[in-house]
């Protein structure tokens, strides 16, 4: 039974996604307003519909309030698709499993709208897929109970967010981000120059696990350096930012975008248990959960 493992280690995974997302929009803020402050896409149709002013609607402390409220529910929604991961079965009620749909299309949206406010760089978007795609790959297990059949689905998932956080740390085809830049001087203490080098060769190392992933001789080497670099790049999200005279605030901060980033380690863990048993599962051996 030690194979049950896998599919607890697939719940878990989707669980950080929702709950670190959760945390994000119960106590922060997403960037729906990207979507909702748009004027030229709803302009018109507030003008047409509703006979609203553009300029009565974005100055209205109402509609922000309603928008926060707004996001505030979306994570409360997150919350409960967190605990529902943990607890479904195969056998689970439809509407447990159409809940937790939903949570992964509002995970997509998200990831939409992060890259609409960086001006629809959509390698933002891209960057996001394991996160957003775990859902349906937890769903896609409960339908077929064949754990092997996920092989392929990760490595899609792991090659398409390596990929994009290549190219951004690349500095070359896309803008490389500051946060990049300043999370990396913030840890490592180099100067800005020597940072930008070091992010050109994860870049490169980013490249080489897209690449090796689908080279069967050494998957399993590329999946241990980049269960390393997923969960090196989740805790440097508060290793940068943490003061230890305000360490309640900075995690408060911080600490949820290590806890939904920490997908981007424990998927290549989860792709390489797999592998570890793929003979077991080839089989065709059915499991039920």
């Amino acid at each position: 039974m030690r194979h049950l493992y896998g599919i607890k280690l697939l719940k878990i995974t989707t669980f950080f996604v929702f709950i670190g997302r959760a945390y994000q929009l119960i106590f922060w803020d997403a960037p729906y307003r990207s979507l909702l402050w748009d004027e030229k896409l709803l302009s018109p149709l507030l003008e047409l519909l509703f006979n609203v002013e553009w300029q009565n609607y974005v100055i209205s402390l109402d509609n922000d309030f309603y928008i926060q409220r707004l996001i505030q529910f979306n994570g409360v929604f997150f919350l409960i698709c967190a605990i529902l991961c943990l607890l479904v079965k195969s056998y689970s009620f439809k509407i447990v499993k159409t809940a937790i749909f939903f949570g992964g299309f509002l995970l997509v949206v998200l990831a939409l709208l992060e890259a609409k406010s960086k001006f629809f760089v959509f390698a933002m978007f891209f960057e996001h897929t394991i996160q957003f795609s775990l859902p349906f790959i937890l769903l896609y297990y409960l339908k077929h109970k064949e754990i092997y059949k996920l092989i392929t689905p990760l490595k899609v998932v792991i090659a398409l967010t390596f990929l994009c956080h290549g190219l951004f740390a690349l500095g070359e085809l896309l803008p490389l981000p500051a946060s990049f830049v300043t999370i990396t001087m913030n840890i490592l203490g180099t100067t800005e120059e020597t940072t930008i080098r070091l992010l050109f060769v994860a870049a490169v190392l980013d490249f080489i696990i897209v690449i090796g992933l689908f080279i069967p001789k050494i998957i399993k080497y590329i999946l241990l350096y980049a269960i390393f670099w997923g969960f090196i790049t989740a805790i440097a999200r508060v290793l940068s930012e943490f003061i230890y005279s305000f360490s309640l605030l900075t995690m408060h901060q911080t600490f949820y975008e290590t806890v939904f980033r920490l997908s981007h380690g424990l998927v290549p863990l989860l792709l390489y248990y797999i592998l570890n048993f793929k003979n077991m599962f080839n089989t065709g051996d059915k499991i039920i959960n």
